[in-house]
């Protein structure tokens, strides 16, 4: 099996010959080839150097897609900052009012250097590994979108009082996601990842995410290809039995202190489990401990066919030891599985 074969076999769980795995690598990429992370999250050409050396240091079966959704907020022309060994970030949401909404241009792909970067990571990954490794491409869900572009404050305000700007900003939301998304599918993605940092019980009620549901099923049903629901560094569990319900969802990245079985029993056996390893934690790690949390997942799992191991949360950081990740790869490449 090679890797692409490897990841799509736990889908319908189908044994494989080892356990697939991935770690969130995009901010490591520039670590492994000694550049500053101002100029590799600019220069698609270098940042794609970064991931052939993630590809040739740890050889993981999912390889991802650059990843930073400031970035995308950037595309409607959030302003960034950055700091060196680290993932951009925006300065402050670009709508302060609600009624900027309804002037807020969506992207125009072909001329939005954010938009570029995006693309052309991915057909470098498309064109190197797409016969062999399954890709994912991260994009922010519609509903985190807006919190993003306004701020969680304002969002929440507009989603219990405006229910009619939550109307305005979810269709320019939903058009952005639906458009990036399948670019991103016909330029050769295996999958979407949409992480839901603002869309969890950790931040918003009962009742708001049901208002929310409509929404995100009207953008989940127009994408052409499957879709993974990422912890985001929030809790999946209140919620994921509805979003296991959704369109085109066949996958959960949970957070690591979250339960599979506890998840298998709300979502049932076949949709396919991935996380519980959290990313920005591994540069505190000794080696030994690493191999201990790695165990302790894998043999959780043992018996789980719809299982990929994968790391949680944001980035594995910028500093880790590359020896650490070693260590987590060689453990999974000796684990014998079922």
């Amino acid at each position: 099996m090679n890797s692409l074969e490897r990841v799509l076999a736990t889908i319908p769980g189908i044994e494989t010959d080892y356990q697939p795995f991935t770690m969130l690598l995009s901010l490591y990429g520039a670590s492994l080839i000694k550049t500053n992370t101002i100029d590799y999250y600019r220069d698609p050409d270098l940042w794609f150097e970064g991931q052939k050396a993630v590809v040739d240091t740890f050889d993981p079966d999912v390889l991802i897609t650059p990843f930073s959704f400031p970035i995308e907020a950037e595309a409607f022309g959030s302003e960034l900052t950055f700091l060196n060994k680290y993932a951009p970030n925006t300065k402050k949401p670009i709508i302060t009012d609600l009624s900027q909404i309804k002037q807020l241009p969506t992207p125009d792909f072909k001329n939005s250097m954010p938009i570029q970067f995006f693309l052309k990571g991915m057909d470098f990954m498309a064109k190197n590994y797409g016969k062999t490794k399954a890709i994912a491409s991260p994009i922010h869900a519609p509903s985190d979108l807006a919190a993003l572009l306004m701020g969680i404050e304002m969002w929440i305000d507009t989603l219990l009082f405006h229910h009619d700007k939550v109307k305005e900003i979810m269709e320019k939301s939903i058009e952005q996601f639906v458009r990036l998304g399948n670019e991103f599918m016909e330029r050769g993605a295996t999958f979407l990842v949409v992480p839901v940092n603002f869309t969890t019980a950790m931040i918003i009620t009962d009742r708001i995410f049901e208002m929310l549901l409509p929404y995100l099923e009207k953008a989940f049903s127009q994408i052409k290809g499957p879709i993974v629901i990422h912890n985001g560094g929030s809790k999946l569990m209140p919620f994921i039995g509805r979003f296991a319900e959704l369109t085109n969802v066949i996958a959960f990245v949970l957070e690591p202190s979250e339960s599979f079985n506890e998840a298998r029993q709300i979502i049932g056996e076949d949709m396919v489990l991935m996380g519980n390893f959290d990313g920005p934690n591994f540069v505190k790690l000794s080696n030994q401990k690493a191999k201990e949390i790695t165990l302790k997942i894998l043999n959780d799992r043992k018996d789980d066919k719809h299982f990929i191991f994968a790391t949680s949360n944001a980035d594995i950081p910028y500093e880790t030891p590359v020896e650490t990740i070693q260590t987590v790869v060689e453990t999974i490449r000796s684990f014998k599985k079922y």
